[in-house]
């Protein structure tokens, strides 16, 4: 598989995850928080939830997808991707630091998260113009 091809389909999971989130923050803003451990009270915190995590989320989705779709603008989701993931691993790890080991499941998503910066770095890095050729 191409590195194109590798770049199309990273954007489209992590595109897909992103209106995932949207939809469930969108639907079920308490259920998304469960996990976490995180209780929602009150109109203004579901108010909250749904735009953060359901309309935020899902206009991520759709711009992923969207420069997945079109190879020419691949190189703009990757960045897109890698500051969105790169920015959730920087507050996970500040919060690690902060204020010690979450649990599993925030552990999990600073493990997936990780992996999609590392991979949008590593595509951007090979989309690059090498300085040695001319």
């Amino acid at each position: 598989m191409n590195r194109h091809r590798v770049a199309a389909v990273l954007l489209v999971i992590c595109g897909l995850a992103m209106l995932h989130v949207g939809w469930t923050g969108l639907s079920a803003p308490a259920q998304l928080m469960d996990p976490l451990g995180i209780p929602l009270v009150g109109p203004a915190a579901h108010n909250e939830m749904r735009a953060a995590y359901g309309g935020m989320h899902v206009g991520i989705g759709l711009f992923l997808l969207g420069t997945a779709l079109q190879p020419s603008r691949n190189g703009v989701g990757l960045w897109a991707n890698l500051c969105i993931m790169g920015g959730l691993v920087a507050g996970r790890i500040v919060s690690l630091v902060v204020d010690g080991a979450p649990g599993a499941f925030p552990l999990g998503l600073l493990a997936v998260e990780g992996a999609a910066t590392l991979a949008s770095a590593v595509l951007l890095v090979a989309r690059a113009p090498s300085a040695t050729r001319r």
